[in-house]
């Protein structure tokens, strides 16, 4: 395994140390910020799913489930922010910049996003004042962890290795 490949020890350690590690930024925030940091990190997923379909850096059936559910992610938060989806979020979405040089280097690269926008799920549900934001914010979330599980396939790496 490389040394960018993460262990599922390690995702989950460090998933959990990044939640416990920064919860004054999340509790800091207001639920508005916190929804909209949300968004951006989903946009930059949908973002990164694009181009990688155009650049033929992943797998047409994964990319393609995978996209989807970043853009229902995109509808869903967009819907949970005041004003629906006429609201212009201040959330920026910078395109992707690196240029992926096999399908294996690419899953892993997305399957670290897909890490850190779970991370910023479990920080952002830790603190969040909306009981009726949980059980949605919970299933993106895990569904963001499943991303991650189909990600390691794709790169090729032990799903069952602890270390």
């Amino acid at each position: 395994m490389s040394g960018l490949a993460l262990s599922r020890r390690a995702a989950i350690a460090g998933v959990a140390g990044l939640a416990l590690a920064a919860p004054g930024r999340a509790a800091a925030q207001s639920r508005v910020e916190q929804l909209e940091r949300l968004l951006a990190l989903e946009q930059r997923l949908a973002a990164v799913y694009e181009t990688a379909l155009a650049r033929d850096a992943i797998d047409p059936a994964l990319g393609e489930t995978l996209l989807e559910h970043e853009r229902e992610h995109v509808r869903g938060l967009e819907k949970a922010l005041p004003g629906g989806a006429r609201r212009e979020p201040r959330a920026v979405v910078t395109p992707p910049g690196p240029a992926f040089g096999s399908r294996p280097a690419f899953a892993r690269y997305a399957a670290g996003l897909e890490l850190e926008t779970v991370a910023a799920y479990v920080e952002v549900l830790a603190t969040l004042d909306a009981e009726r934001l949980l059980q949605p914010l919970g299933s993106i979330m895990a569904a963001g962890a499943q991303h991650v599980v189909a990600l390691r396939e794709a790169a090729g790496e032990d799903l069952l290795a602890l270390a």
